[in-house]
C-alpha cells in the first residue's frame, strides 16, 4: 500500500468517526431535551400534588372542629345523647365475655 492509499484510508477513517461522534452528539442532546421536559411536567406535577396535600391538611383541620362535626351530625338526622335514653353496661376485664342479661 502506497502512502497516498494510506493516506486516504485514515482520513476516511477519521471522517466515519467524526460522523459517527456528531451522530452521537446530536442523539444525547435529544435525550437530554426529552428528560428535562419529562423532569419540568414530573416538578410541575410534585407542586400540584403538595398543594393538593395543604388543601386537604387545611381541610381536614376545619373538619375536625366540633362545631363542624355537631352540624355534620344534625344534617344527617342525629341528635344529641338524651341521659332518659341511655344505657351504660359494667366494665368487663380484659378477655371475659360480658354476662348475657335475661
Amino acid at each position: 500500500m502506497t502512502d497516498s492509499n494510506r493516506s486516504r484510508l485514515i482520513v476516511a477513517l477519521l471522517a466515519v468517526c467524526l460522523m459517527a461522534s456528531a451522530l452521537a452528539l446530536i442523539t444525547a442532546q435529544h435525550r437530554a431535551r426529552d428528560l428535562f421536559a419529562d423532569l419540568e411536567v414530573a416538578q410541575q406535577l410534585g407542586r400540584q400534588r403538595e398543594a393538593e396535600g395543604n388543601r386537604l391538611r387545611i381541610e381536614l383541620g376545619r373538619a375536625s372542629q366540633p362545631a363542624v362535626i355537631e352540624a355534620a351530625a344534625r344534617a344527617i338526622g342525629m341528635r344529641p345523647i338524651d341521659p332518659d335514653h341511655t344505657t351504660l353496661l359494667p366494665p368487663t376485664p380484659r378477655g371475659e365475655q360480658p354476662a348475657e342479661q335475661p
